[in-house]
């Protein structure tokens, strides 16, 4: 199990942070999660896990303080593995304009070019605002700012007070 994951400690925004990375198939990216947890204590409220998902429109995100798989199976072996859904994750879609669905293995490994890269680059770019936002702030700050709906015609502040944000004591 040695090679199972990457990682670089560094200190971002005033925070120690783990970058990681599987390197293990997709499906069983919640090995080399346990491994981390092993390896570095946390609570599981402290991680942010980016994953692309299927689920979602090519180049858009979606932040999450907790929640099922859904269809990815790599987040099943995460939560299986973690034996909990409580933990904030962040989803980069990469749904393109429609890919058959009996072939999504197909559509995820071929590359992409042209304005579907360039849609992926732009989400991608979104999605590290993200996460630079959830260190200096917090999961929900995080959620109000970057799961705006498109079209909203409210402004921003005022849409965030339209949020499920919970309150703490």
């Amino acid at each position: 199990m040695g090679g199972i994951l990457r990682f670089r400690k560094a200190r971002l925004f005033g925070h120690d942070v783990v970058l990681a990375k599987p390197m293990t198939y997709m499906n069983e990216s919640g090995q080399a999660v346990r491994k981390l947890g092993r390896m570095f204590a946390f609570a599981p409220e402290r991680l942010l896990l980016i994953y692309d998902d299927i689920d979602l429109p090519l180049g858009s995100i979606r932040v999450r303080e907790r929640g099922s798989a859904g269809t990815h199976k790599g987040m099943k072996s995460v939560i299986q593995h973690l034996g909990s859904q409580e933990f904030p994750r962040l989803r980069i879609g990469i749904r393109g304009a429609g890919p058959a669905r009996d072939d999504i293995v197909g559509y995820v490994l071929r590359p992409m070019r042209g304005k579907a890269l360039a849609a992926l680059q732009e989400g991608v770019c979104r999605a590290a605002d993200a996460a630079e936002a959830f260190m200096q702030s917090d999961i929900h700050d995080t959620m109000n700012r970057f799961n705006r709906r498109k079209n909203s015609l409210l402004p921003q502040d005022e849409e965030a007070k339209t949020s499920t944000r919970r309150i703490h004591d």
